[in-house]
């Protein structure tokens, strides 16, 4: 019979055994052996917490749970096993607790990174951003090259819809860790969010074949390629990741998106059609594929998009309910059921803007500082030398038909399409090492820019240009949505440019611009942003007005829907270019990445001429808040 004494050596000798085990990366054995230990009744502290790690890793959460509560219970809280149980509490999605537990680490040791860390983590999971802000801006003012907390941060700013800001956060840790591709792919969305897709691009193509991160870094460079316009590149992206998942969803999302910028408009419905048979719970594809209809759901869609709803209200996963009140949205305007159509677009923009505040009047003090920089003194004084540059600039708010004129005017064989590629922010990064031109934090920038400044930037954007393919000689004809805003600094760059004032119905661009889902654009999704944007244009148009007024032809969106070949004539005289056919033959040649796609397919209609007339009342609120912010009918 064997004494007491006689056994204890061989329990050592099999935590030992276990230790051994665990650290040489043997998970399963350590866990055998700790579990046989643990089921004959012989518990210890040590043995219970190898016993925790080694189930942690191998997924076995509730019984790592289980052993590191008795542990504490045995032997007390120390900081290292504090910040395990949190961190299984965490890893079991049990946020509250989790957080309870980091909170009070942090009461304890302040500057704790892992509770830190974790207390982020938590906060992040449950969609209160902003507190997880918090925690991960502590991490980095502790540790300012954490990759963790420099990678959450910024996906935190993207998920706010602050790509600026995520683009910054991450300058410093990239540097600090250059072969991240964790890192690389937030820089990268980051970059394509604030316009920079080309810069983005540069930043992915090193990691895109990284084993973890490389099918996220080449779903961001086909959605750059798209706002570039490049369609080949984003065509044979796409085909590649398919090869490998030819039921990803995400994927086939991209194709169709391609398909309807070729006209392909029933291939994309059909696509889309083929993913919702075989894969009926997923509810990603329903606005895409909404919003190419011509006709409503039939009953037995709407009640599965219905059914998706619930679930999503259940589960409070608020961007991608978002997009299914969208859907419904389209749904019922499909119907002419005006009074549901309007409350599932009040509860899609309710949800986006909640995901995604925005501080309009914050923005308008912004825009009017910086405009200010570029008066008429100023415009002289700033000149570039590039007298020879000839560039037609469209001034408008989104939703106000550019893209319908840009793409008549690209047609002119002395003309060339820059649509809205972000020429103007890879110069202003170029020169002025940061993004975001209309951001608070450069108006410092504008305030300072000289002669030499300018010139930079002015060569920076025709480098650009000239890349994406525009030639010496040419017209280029541009609609990015924010020109307006900084057209001094376009028209100090080019001191020959022209600049096309486009004007619509003001009811109905802020109503064009409420019913669609701009992630890029967060003041659409309230009344209030939607008027302020406008008020903002038109103020900003008349200052540009007064400064430089040889250069600016106002053109209104329902004169050139109602005699297009006219106003078309006009331009063009006034450009000192003669009259060619090929401008009134833009929508079957068109390829357009932006949500304007469909209706420049359509060509020049006057369907939405008035649209939101039909809707009465139930636009009252939108109404009050453009006469509250100034907003003018007839400019």
């Amino acid at each position: 019979m064997n004494t007491p004494t006689a056994m204890q050596p061989s329990r050592q000798t099999m935590l030992d055994k276990a230790a051994l085990a665990f650290k040489d990366g043997q998970y399963k054995e350590a866990l055998s052996l700790t579990g046989k230990l643990l089921m004959q009744g012989k518990v210890s502290v040590p043995l219970l917490d190898l016993h925790a790690q080694a189930a942690v890793k191998l997924g076995e959460l509730e019984a790592a749970l289980a052993s590191i509560t008795k542990s504490i219970q045995m032997a007390g809280a120390t900081l290292e096993r504090a910040l395990f149980y949190g961190d299984v509490l965490l890893r079991l999605k049990r946020w509250q607790a989790a957080a309870s537990v980091f909170e009070k680490i942090i009461t304890e040791h302040e500057n704790s990174v892992p509770a830190w860390l974790g207390l982020g983590h938590c906060f992040y999971s449950t969609e209160d951003v902003n507190r997880a802000v918090a925690a991960y801006r502590r991490v980095l003012a502790i540790e300012p090259e954490h990759e963790d907390a420099a990678a959450k941060l910024a996906e935190c700013f993207l998920f706010m819809g602050h790509a600026n800001r995520a683009a910054a956060v991450l300058t410093r840790p990239c540097t600090a860790h250059p072969n991240s591709a964790r890192l690389a792919y937030f820089h990268g969305e980051a970059l394509r969010q604030c316009s920079c897709e080309e810069k983005a691009l540069e930043v992915l193509e090193p990691v895109r074949d990284d084993e973890v991160w490389g099918e996220k870094v080449e779903r961001c460079m086909i959605m750059a390629c798209l706002s570039l316009e490049k369609f080949d590149q984003a065509i044979a992206l796409t085909e590649k990741n398919l090869a490998k998942k030819p039921d990803d969803v995400g994927l086939l999302g991209f194709k169709a998106r391609l398909l309807v910028t070729e006209g392909k408009t029933e291939s994309a419905l059909e696509l889309y059609e083929q993913v919702m048979e075989a894969q009926p719970d997923n509810y990603s594809v329903w606005s895409g594929y909404v919003k190419l209809r011509d006709k409503p759901l039939s009953e037995k869609q709407l009640a599965r998009l219905q059914a998706h709803r619930q679930l999503l209200e259940n589960k409070q996963q608020k961007r991608h309910l978002g997009n299914l009140y969208f859907a419904l949205y389209w749904h019922y305007s499909l119907c002419g059921d005006t009074e549901k159509e309007m409350e599932a677009l009040r509860l899609a923009n309710d949800t986006m803007a909640e995901l995604s505040p925005f501080d309009s009047e914050k923005h308008a003090e912004a825009v009017q500082t910086l405009r200010e920089c570029y008066d008429r003194a100023a415009l002289k004084t700033l000149k570039s030398p590039n007298p020879d540059f000839q560039g037609v600039f469209i001034l408008c708010p989104p939703r106000s038909g550019s893209t319908l004129l840009e793409q008549a005017l690209a047609r002119h064989p002395l003309c060339w399409s820059g649509g809205e590629k972000p020429f103007a922010a890879e110069a202003w990064r170029a020169v002025a090492g940061n993004f975001g031109i209309t951001a608070n934090e450069n108006l410092e920038k504008h305030q300072q820019a000289d002669a030499a400044f300018v010139t930079e930037f002015a060569k920076a954007y025709l480098t650009s240009a000239r890349e994406a393919g525009w030639q010496d000689g040419q017209w280029m004809v541009h609609k990015g949505i924010d020109n307006y805003k900084f057209a001094g600094l376009l028209k100090s760059a080019f001191p020959n440019a022209a600049f096309i004032e486009l004007h619509r119905n003001p009811e109905d661009v802020a109503f064009g611009c409420y019913r669609q889902n701009f992630n890029s654009q967060p003041f659409s999704f309230t009344y209030d942003g939607c008027a302020m944007e406008l008020a903002i244009f038109q103020n900003t148009m008349r200052w540009w007005q007064a400064q430089m007024p040889e250069s600016i032809r106002k053109v209104r969106y329902e004169d050139l829907v109602e005699d297009f070949e006219g106003q078309i004539r006009g331009i063009l005289k006034w450009l000192d270019l003669d009259w060619d056919q090929a401008c009134l033959d833009f929508s079957r040649k068109s390829r357009v990445s932006t949500a304007s796609v469909t209706q420049v397919r359509k060509g020049v209609t006057k369907q939405g001429v008035g649209r939101s007339q039909k809707y009465g009342d139930l636009l009252k609120p939108l109404r009050e808040a453009l006469a509250r912010h100034g907003v003018k009918s007839e400019v």
